[in-house]
């Protein structure tokens, strides 16, 4: 099975940015499909002049997810949402936008289709309406292209994150670190890098097709000792509060609906029932491992960009190195 061209949908958010330079790396033509084409711009220079293609898609749109697939032989669905706003919502963007997405695939013969999901997508018992969707997108997945490979990481961290980098934010600006009930439930950072480089090498292993990959990091930790590890990183002495998780559903629910108006929210509601519950890799799953690919720690990626977060910033001559 010969891939020369990919397409990757949401190739200008975190994740996507990642598995399109992976992609070039390895020397595929990679055609990124994105909603604001202008965010998309800095990933041309992923690849040699003419080697990374932006193309405007919309999930929403048929015809334009159609135009981005046509003429690919794979396509990765990275594309996703942390909060509903406006017009983009869970299930329009999740679920009914991949399964367009799957269908088109389909209609256009292509051979190879890699949907980026995340650990607790199979919770089918869940309220949180993200998790919902997340389930709901891995269905259209399966009944729209059966041959599909799921990737779910755990909770993605570097340089651009949205865990680490709130954390870090919210430990310089107040006199506390909170946390969503006793911040004992678990979680397993994975490397953005390591999981650009799963998707890059699971194209080209065609056996891994209709099969499902959870991706971790080496080490598994309580979200209390992510926040530890924050403030080492940026050498603050701040306490760690647990927060009834009661109260910060409250304050999220009220972020979500300024959300709504299109300001950003540090934490939604959804987001801080995510927090009160494990994110980990099951025993015996097909991971890193199964790819030949050793996960990177979170203390060697960490220090090169929370340390803007130190007292002085990183240019402090005497913040610790």
């Amino acid at each position: 099975m010969s891939i020369k061209q990919v397409t990757v949908f949401g190739g200008s958010g975190f994740v996507g940015r990642a598995i399109v330079r992976a992609l070039a790396e390895r020397g595929y033509l990679v055609k990124v499909a994105a909603r604001r084409i202008e965010l998309a711009e800095p990933v041309k220079t992923a690849g040699e002049v003419g080697q990374v293609m932006l193309v405007r898609a919309n999930l929403r749109i048929a015809s334009s997810v159609a135009r981005a697939v046509a003429g690919s032989d794979a396509v990765v669905n990275a594309a996703g949402i942390g909060w509903q706003r406006g017009r983009q919502r869970y299930q329009s963007v999740h679920v009914d936008g991949t399964r367009t997405l799957a269908d088109a695939c389909r209609g256009f013969g292509v051979k190879r289709f890699i949907h980026v999901s995340g650990i607790g997508a199979d919770a089918r018992s869940s309220k949180n309406a993200y998790v919902q969707s997340k389930v709901g997108a891995e269905d259209a997945v399966i009944a729209g292209f059966s041959d599909a490979t799921i990737v779910r990481p755990s909770v993605v961290f570097g340089p651009g994150d949205v865990m680490f980098n709130r954390l870090a934010r919210i430990a310089c600006m107040a006199p506390f670190l909170p946390l969503a009930g006793d911040g004992s439930a678990k979680v397993q950072p994975v490397f953005v890098g390591d999981v650009a480089e799963a998707v890059a090498t699971l194209l080209g292993k065609p056996e891994t097709a209709r099969s499902v990959f959870e991706l971790g990091g080496p080490r598994v930790y309580t979200y209390r000792e992510i926040a530890a590890l924050v403030l080492r990183e940026i050498d603050r002495q701040k306490r760690i509060v647990g927060v009834p998780a009661g109260l910060m559903k409250i304050a999220g629910f009220f972020a979500q609906q300024a959300a709504m108006l299109g300001l950003v929210p540090q934490l939604t509601a959804d987001q801080v029932e995510l927090m009160l519950h494990d994110n980990v890799v099951r025993p015996g799953a097909n991971g890193l491992a199964s790819l030949g690919i050793q996960p990177t720690a979170a203390e060697v990626i960490l220090p090169t960009y929370l340390d803007r977060f130190r007292h002085g910033g990183r240019y402090n001559q005497h913040a610790p190195a």
